[in-house]
């Protein structure tokens, strides 16, 4: 918790940074993961740079080259667990099974807010389903 805490903390020059000076409208952080969707390959890329140029600069912070990825959103975005489409968002594959893995009676509520959120309704009448069996 403190981890998340103070990414929170010291990414907010790096927030502010972003919507304010760089002026990406559709950025998304989780801690100190995070996307930029911009129609336009030129300025996503010099953007990007600009933001890799100001966390190495300011922040002392280096991407992972490993996550440093630029793809069309035709294909989707894997992000946080949901993997995201221009048209909608489902949960990962991967998470899915661990949601239906983990299940019980005590985490019922957690994992039906993540599924209500990411999942279309066969999904959601499946997760409640696996509920009734727990019983």
């Amino acid at each position: 918790m403190t981890s998340q805490i103070l990414a929170n903390v010291y990414l907010n020059e790096f927030d502010f940074y972003v919507k304010h000076t760089l002026k990406i409208k559709n950025y998304l952080r989780y801690g100190d993961d995070f996307i930029f969707v911009e129609s336009d390959l030129g300025i996503l890329k010099t953007k990007r740079e600009l933001a890799v140029k100001f966390l190495k600069d300011f922040l002392k912070l280096e991407i992972n080259p490993k996550n440093d990825v630029v793809i069309r959103t035709q294909k989707g975005i894997h992000f946080l667990g949901v993997e995201i489409y221009p048209n909608g968002r489902r949960l990962s594959e991967r998470n899915w099974q661990k949601t239906l893995n983990k299940l019980n009676r005590e985490n019922y509520s957690s994992y039906w807010g993540i599924v209500q959120q990411h999942c279309d309704l066969k999904k959601q009448k499946h997760l409640e389903w696996e509920l009734n069996k727990l019983s």
